[in-house]
């Protein structure tokens, strides 16, 4: 089944609009619900929010449509040369239609949580439970702070988890500016290009490379350990100015 974004207009409340969301998502769906009806565990908490981790990365991740909630990355996404051409989240599993569907159900869900306060307040605690032990949490490793509301929103998140790290890749610096002063929050904001030998944003920044060395910054050493951070945590560190990835 092909998700689209619901159409709010279609239930009364939130609550029933995030059940329906839920209802056709198998074991995910009645963890998520479970949540909802108040069992706060950490297990039902990521599966209302839809968080996911990997074994090469040191942190669980958000990840909704991409380019759809990326303005600024969707119009680079169509210039060859740029960071964004041949964007990575748009190929291989993550064009297959369960994880489409997967980022349609997280979009809708944050959507419903900027319209209705009893949606927000559990998008809100859910964090809080789902990072409770964790120490690390990367934004969007799919798509982009795509509206200064969802960024508020996230402001609530990031300052009511002050135990935990936040990084935030971003192209939306003008979103992400209520963002940048949390300080337990990294924000860098991306390059447009490929090999890119400076960035005008004050903050951090982070770029991809296509050549041996970088042409500033830290080079991330995901390139030689198969893929993974390993026990590396630059991104999520104010101190490093500019992080560079290998072109893959």
């Amino acid at each position: 089944m092909n998700m689209m974004l619901i159409n709010t207009m279609e239930v009364t409340t939130g609550i029933d609009q995030v059940v329906a969301l839920f209802n056709s998502a198998g074991k995910l769906g009645q963890r998520a619900i479970a949540f909802i009806e108040g069992k706060y565990t950490a297990p039902n908490a990521r599966a209302f929010l839809g968080l996911s981790k990997n074994s090469k990365m040191p942190a669980y991740t958000l990840a909704i449509p991409a380019r759809l909630t990326c303005p600024r990355g969707d119009k680079l996404a169509q210039i060859t040369g740029t960071v964004c051409a041949g964007c990575y989240a748009m190929k291989g599993h993550d064009a297959m239609e369960p994880a489409k569907n997967a980022k349609a159900r997280r979009l809708n869900i944050i959507k419903l949580a900027l319209k209705f306060s009893d949606i927000r307040s559990i998008w809100k605690h859910a964090f809080s439970v789902a990072l409770k032990k964790e120490k690390h949490f990367r934004w969007h490793s799919a798509g982009d702070i795509y509206s200064l509301e969802y960024s508020q929103l996230m402001a609530y998140v990031i300052g009511g988890t002050p135990w935990v790290k936040h990084w935030i890749p971003t192209r939306e610096s003008r979103n992400a500016q209520i963002l940048i002063n949390f300080p337990n929050c990294v924000v860098r904001v991306s390059d447009d290009m490929i090999d890119q030998v400076s960035n005008k944003h004050p903050g951090n920044t982070s770029g991809v490379h296509s050549t041996d060395k970088p042409t500033r910054g830290f080079n991330c050493p995901a390139q030689t350990t198969g893929g993974s951070c390993g026990d590396c945590r630059q991104c999520w560190n104010p101190s490093v100015k500019h992080v560079s990835y290998h072109l893959h």
